[in-house]
């Protein structure tokens, strides 16, 4: 989906041209995902060595033999179940790939690269919404509503933990909402687009809590932000958000002005509207440091 959909947060510098990252070599998982994709496609636009495990994180030969092959600066690592759906219906896979294969990550990198930096790609899903529009801190409880939400916090607590005993840098980052054109449904946008898409001027598109609030941007612009933390060498948990929220009406709205419908979108809200807005405060003073 275009960027235009949504605004580029004020407090998100460009990136710069990463001449300190050359001579390096980075590694990566997940690169068949949206922003694992994206990264990778962006890192090697810039002329970067970069160095993607394709593989199930959880066949633990191949990846010991694919870590060994290599000597990493800094390693990003996206390889997860993501949607919730299919975690609901393959927990045991799901627990399998975003936390035991997180630790296989964590053990291949200890073995094989003694100097490199860690970035473990986590989820906004590990927090509890809220009934208002309150933003939310690295510091609020972590109360996943979901399962998805429990598997990306064991495995943010597991890389905390066995980082934290071994002295190695790390940084967290709790991705909220994005979209890009090359998501497909069940995601948000892609599944608004799917609906109206079909819809004639004048017509009424039905959603269900239409009242519900998602910080939502571009996957471009969550690049951006990982790239800067990167750069910066970034320590510990942070939120990557906007630090502002849309409901889901509006971005039903957003999607229907980019088709060129008219439309208006109506519902109810069956449950409490519910809100997760990213405190934004520790990426901005990051990316500024």
């Amino acid at each position: 989906m275009s960027a235009s959909l949504f605004e580029r947060p004020g407090f998100l510098p460009e990136p710069g041209d990463l001449a300190a990252w050359r001579g390096g070599t980075v590694g990566l998982t997940g690169g068949s995902g949206v922003l694992g994709g994206l990264l990778r496609e962006r890192l090697r636009e810039r002329g970067l060595r970069v160095e993607a495990y394709d593989g199930d994180v959880n066949d633990t030969g191949a990846l010991a033999v694919w870590c060994a092959k290599y000597s990493f600066n800094r390693f990003f690592h996206f390889a997860a179940l993501v949607p919730v759906s299919q975690v609901e219906a393959d927990p045991l896979l799901a627990y399998g790939t975003n936390v035991i294969g997180t630790f296989n990550i964590c053990r291949q990198l200890r073995l094989t690269q003694p100097d490199c930096w860690l970035f473990h790609c986590s989820s906004s899903h590990v927090y509890q919404p809220t009934a208002s529009a309150a933003r939310i801190s690295e510091l609020a409880p972590t109360v996943p509503p979901t399962f998805y939400g429990e598997t990306k916090l064991a495995a943010e607590r597991l890389v905390a933990v066995l980082y934290g005993k071994l002295r190695r840098p790390y940084c967290i980052g709790r991705v909220f909402s994005f979209t890009h054109a090359r998501q497909a449904p069940p995601y948000l946008v892609p599944s608004l687009r799917a609906r109206i898409a079909p819809l004639r001027d004048g017509d009424a598109l039905e959603v269900e809590n239409p009242s519900s609030v998602r910080d939502i941007q571009d996957a471009g612009h969550v690049i951006d932000a990982i790239l800067g933390l990167a750069a910066r060498h970034a320590t510990g948990t942070v939120n990557i958000g906007t630090g502002t929220g849309l409901e889901v009406r509006e971005i039903a709205l957003r999607v229907a002005r980019s088709l060129g419908r008219q439309i208006t979108v109506r519902g109810v809200d069956r449950a409490l509207p519910a809100a997760l807005i990213a405190d934004t405060s520790r990426l901005e003073s990051l990316l500024c440091a």
